[in-house]
C-alpha cells in the first residue's frame, strides 16, 4: 500500500479508498468530496498511513 502523499492521490479522486490509520486500524471511505478522507497530516492517531484504491 503506498504512504499518504498528505493531499488526494489523483489515481484516488472519484473513488473508494481502503486506509491503515496511524493508530493501526484500517477504515474504507471516499477518497475526496464532502464525505471524503482527510489526506493532510497532522501528527493524530487517526491520520491516514497507507492507503489502497478500492473501486
Amino acid at each position: 500500500m503506498p504512504a499518504n502523499p498528505g493531499y488526494c492521490p489523483a489515481e484516488a479522486a472519484g473513488k473508494r479508498v481502503d486506509v491503515l490509520l496511524a493508530n493501526g486500524s484500517r477504515r474504507q471511505w471516499p477518497a475526496d468530496g464532502k464525505q471524503g478522507c482527510c489526506w493532510t497530516i497532522r501528527g493524530i492517531p487517526a491520520d491516514i498511513r497507507e492507503y489502497e484504491v478500492v473501486r
